[in-house]
């Protein structure tokens, strides 16, 4: 599959986005900053999702266990989705201001985190076998950790992307007052 087929995160992450980085112009710099800022923001948001459904299946099993609130888990979902304590491992308050906004593409995150646990297992969580709901919520880990990852590497190059354009401003390459026009 050729660059242009990947997608947007794969073609990012590749050792190639970066190569000529000294080259390219300031306007074409901050076209890769927006780019890896709109891939970061559908990563994030896939991983949004996944939180959402572990907090969703732990508090399910958390009331099954009488750890947890009893009462309908759907009038719960504020409560549960609104708690502090997201998914247990998660990480603490990121180093970054998160962008919060619904990618242009949250079809594609959406579906893939459906493919681990949709609307209908989530329709009929009651019926499921607690080691049933423990292997999704191991699901929902293992993708979360892989989107993490893929994250971190997001940043990396954005870093470096960054790193160029206050390069060239700090050099008097590039005029900072260009980027606020």
């Amino acid at each position: 599959m050729n660059a242009q087929g990947r997608r947007l995160i794969e073609r990012i992450t590749h050792p190639a986005y970066l190569e000529g980085l000294r080259d390219k112009s300031i306007d074409d710099l901050r076209t890769m900053r927006d780019e890896c800022r709109e891939a970061e923001n559908e990563v994030s948001f896939e991983r949004r999702l996944c939180h959402a459904r572990i907090d969703i299946l732990n508090a399910e099993l958390a009331n099954r266990s009488g750890e947890g609130t009893t009462g309908n888990l759907v009038e719960r979902l504020p409560e549960i989705l609104g708690s502090l304590g997201h998914a247990e491992g998660s990480e603490p308050l990121p180093e970054r201001a998160p962008d919060l906004s619904i990618p242009r593409s949250a079809d594609v995150p959406r579906r893939r985190v459906e493919q681990i646990v949709g609307e209908q297992i989530l329709a009929r969580l009651p019926q499921l076998q607690p080691a049933e709901i423990e292997g999704i919520i191991e699901n929902l880990k293992e993708h979360e950790a892989v989107l993490s990852t893929r994250r971190q590497g997001l940043h990396e190059v954005l870093d470096v992307i960054q790193g160029e354009i206050v390069r060239r401003y700090a050099s008097g390459e590039a005029d900072p007052s260009a980027a606020l026009g």
